[in-house]
């Protein structure tokens, strides 16, 4: 069927004491759009309470189109847009908010759901309500989002391959981290996340701009910036997100999890902050295409694996003493280098190393690359 809605107001009220049924299904949804039907809306206002998602999308086939719209959800568990079954929607100039906690504006769910938005305005004040939870695609452009009490964005690459895509957005995050990105399962790749003219900002002490956890995943940083309070860039670990996105857990409370293995690419992008690898995870960073990074690396809790690399337009200041497992420079002088006094330890017995032969090269500012 196709059903098109505009210039209305939806309220919906209500329960559900079957809860699988209203967070997977939709069936308390205050609009449920599902069997291979299409929905429009256009200026249209939806509330909702009680624990109802504002516009929901179910099943292949099933595809909503949103203009000039504007959601309200008081929780908890009330998604904005919420897709899930392989539903797409498609939101342009709406504006998102919701007061409860697990509330994102935009989600997907089992096994995966498709959102485009463009044009939107969000702000969450619940713990675990997110701008975007990704299962699925989260694909993203001109957006602006402040989430008070949740990373911007949590992905969950644990059915499926999952994409998250933010083009000329300004996003703000007030607890745990920036950008979350885990698998609630076992260990899978397939995790892709683009920040492009995109700017992060990160509140709260402790909480990095990038999270990595039981999960294989890749960013790419174009044109991006990422600001934390924390002096944090990123963290990678053995670690996941309990149900109620509040804390990470970590082998006390599940032994069955694996060490994160992230990449990061940086292209045209200053970043400020620390790398840091937890429990045998790794970071691979590489600088491309003028990028500059201002910061160090460094293990905490046992052994990890740290690689960072930089071509001959990029530029790195150091602002402690890491120990690599690889360093790359496409610049062998290493002017490119500017030290602060600080050493750079390579693994001399690590073939990705054998560049450097195991010798000590004088760094700009009184520091040194050295074998460790």
């Amino acid at each position: 069927s196709s059903v098109t809605i505009t210039h209305s107001t939806i309220t919906k009220f209500g329960y559900s004491s079957a809860l699988n049924q209203a967070s997977f299904y939709g069936v308390n949804a205050a609009v449920n759009n599902a069997n291979y039907s299409t929905l429009r809306l256009s200026n249209v206002n939806v509330t909702t309470h009680n624990g109802a998602a504002n516009v929901y999308t179910y099943g292949t086939g099933s595809v909503t189109y949103a203009d000039n719209t504007w959601l309200y959800s008081s929780g908890p568990v009330s998604h904005g847009f919420y897709a899930a079954g392989n539903g797409t929607i498609y939101a342009k100039d709406v504006q998102v908010y919701s007061g409860g906690t697990r509330c994102s504006a935009f989600s997907g769910d089992y096994p995966a759901g498709y959102i485009h938005a463009e044009n939107a305005v969000v702000h969450t004040e619940g713990v675990g309500s997110a701008i975007c939870f990704l299962q699925g695609l989260c694909n993203m452009t001109n957006v602006v989002g402040y989430a008070a009490k949740s990373p911007a964005m949590i992905s969950d690459g644990a059915l499926s391959d999952v994409i998250g895509i933010w083009k000329n957005s300004d996003l703000t995050a007030g607890l745990l981290g920036g950008i979350v990105m885990i698998s609630d399962s076992t260990i899978r790749n397939g995790t892709t996340v683009v920040l492009d003219n995109t700017r992060l900002t990160v509140l709260g002490e402790g909480n990095p701009g990038l999270w990595f956890g039981n999960i294989i995943a890749t960013v790419d940083l174009i044109a991006a910036s990422i600001n934390t309070s924390s002096g944090i860039l990123a963290v990678s670990n053995y670690s996941f997100l309990t149900q109620d996105f509040d804390y990470y857990a970590g082998y006390e409370e599940n032994n069955n999890l694996s060490p994160a293995q992230a990449t990061i690419n940086v292209k045209d992008s200053t970043l400020s902050g620390s790398l840091v690898a937890y429990n045998e995870s790794s970071i691979s960073f590489n600088l491309q295409s003028f990028s500059h990074w201002n910061g160090m690396a460094k293990v905490e809790l046992g052994a990890a694996y740290l690689s960072v690399s930089l071509d001959n337009t990029s530029t790195w200041t150091l602002t402690g003493d890491p120990v690599l497992q690889s360093f790359a420079n496409s610049n062998s002088t290493l002017t490119n280098v500017f030290s602060n006094g600080f050493d750079i330890l390579y693994d001399s017995d690590s073939l990705v190393n054998a560049a450097w032969k195991g010798e000590t090269y004088e760094l700009q500012g009184g520091g040194k690359l050295r074998p460790s």
